[in-house]
């Protein structure tokens, strides 16, 4: 069977995505984290091409970093080392994943109560989400996350189905050719 990193990888270079390659050498950590706090692969995907278009060395003008594009200042509270951690650290995927992925279990679980759009939009925005103010620009970024995770996930079913039809054709022809030689 399939494993999700392993689908995750095919789904990108099937898709010839920009950075596939990021996507392949970290899906297994993305398959880890998506376990961990109990989120879609696929919205770690979305948010990392919605972010970054998957480029590790990716730096905003509001000083956000790496992949998940997270701001040092508040990495302190969802990072691991009891500090906020350095632009450099963040750009680093693995790390910037977890911690990115961690902040988006936060706005999903803590803020939105599992609000895919009042969690993204506080993601992008911060605590301006809720209420009749709702932050324009976090909700248009919402909306783009969302309909690129939409499309990945749509193309990584369509990756499955095709292994597992390979794996099911294989099977059958070597049953049929195992039959043969009882003839």
């Amino acid at each position: 069977m399939l494993n999700t990193a392993a689908l995750i990888c095919l789904t990108a270079l099937s898709m010839n995505m920009r950075n596939a390659d990021v996507i392949c050498d970290n899906s297994h950590i993305i398959a880890e984290v998506s376990e961990k706090y109990n989120i879609d692969p696929t919205m770690i995907i979305a948010i990392g091409r919605i972010e970054s278009a998957w480029t590790p060395t990716a730096k905003s003008p509001a000083n956000a970093c790496g992949i998940m594009q997270v701001l040092p200042k508040y990495s302190k509270k969802f990072g691991n080392k009891g500090r906020n951690l350095t632009c450099k650290e963040l750009k680093n995927p693995e790390t910037g994943i977890r911690v990115g992925t961690k902040i988006f279990n936060f706005w999903y679980y803590k803020y939105s109560k599992r609000n895919e759009r009042i969690a993204l939009c506080g993601y992008n925005a911060g605590f301006r989400c809720k209420g009749k103010n709702k932050n324009k620009q976090g909700l248009k970024y919402a909306k783009a996350v969302l309909k690129y995770r939409k499309y990945f996930k749509k193309k990584m079913r369509i990756q499955k189905r095709k292994y597992e039809n390979k794996l099911f054709f294989n099977y059958l022809f070597s049953l049929i050719n195992h039959l043969g030689d009882y003839k």
